[in-house]
């Protein structure tokens, strides 16, 4: 990942990179409406609540512009973490239809309305307790997700496919620095916005009773 900061203090640009493992956790609340149904498809529409939580820790770095207390980590040294919680709201459509017998095509299209994001960034080089209070209210965001799934028996399936994701908070979203140096606290709030987006493949196993 690479790090960019403008005008810290006498520094007008300093910029580094960072290893970032991550572990990301998905939770859904979903109700289905199904208001269209033919021999071989089913259209509807559904509303559910999600959670997405993000952990990642950043693992050494390397300065590549104007030095501000430049990385001087070991190598596996973990040096920062990110603590994301995103809560959202989704509406959208949903279509299946049989390609053919033992083949069924599917695609989910929704809309965020409500997305609200916390988030906690730790500065574990400095030698100070130092880190960032995120937080952005009444975000919105995008869905895609389509699957192409195989039915071993009639009632079980499995299937592969692909999502994207989109997210993001307002202009007033704000983000607040603290220190803890010397036997004080500093704290200095800012205005922020904070955006996501992931793509990628997915596995899936549906057994119908």
């Amino acid at each position: 990942m690479n790090v960019e900061d403008s005008s810290i203090g006498s520094t007008p640009y300093s910029t580094h990179c960072q290893i970032w493992p991550t572990e990301v956790h998905v939770l859904h609340r979903r109700c289905r409406l199904r208001f269209m149904r033919g021999g071989t498809y089913k259209l509807g529409a559904f509303i559910s609540g999600t959670y997405f939580g993000q952990k990642s820790d950043s693992i050494a770095c390397v300065q590549t512009a104007s030095p501000y207390r430049a990385c001087a980590a070991p190598v596996r040294q973990i040096i920062g973490s990110q603590d994301t919680n995103r809560d959202t709201l989704r509406v959208g459509l949903n279509a299946e239809t049989m390609l053919f017998e033992d083949r069924r095509g599917s695609a989910d299209v929704s809309y965020l309305p409500w997305a609200d994001f916390t988030g906690r960034d730790n500065h574990l080089l400095r030698p100070e307790t130092t880190f960032c209070d995120q937080r952005g209210q009444g975000g919105e965001g995008v869905q895609i997700e389509g699957t192409l799934s195989y039915f071993l028996s009639r009632h079980f399936s499995i299937g592969v496919g692909a999502r994207y994701w989109a997210m993001w908070t307002k202009n007033d979203s704000d983000v607040i620095f603290n220190c803890s140096g010397r036997g004080t606290l500093i704290q200095i709030p800012a205005l922020a916005k904070y955006s996501m987006e992931r793509w990628g493949h997915l596995l899936r196993g549906v057994l119908q009773v």
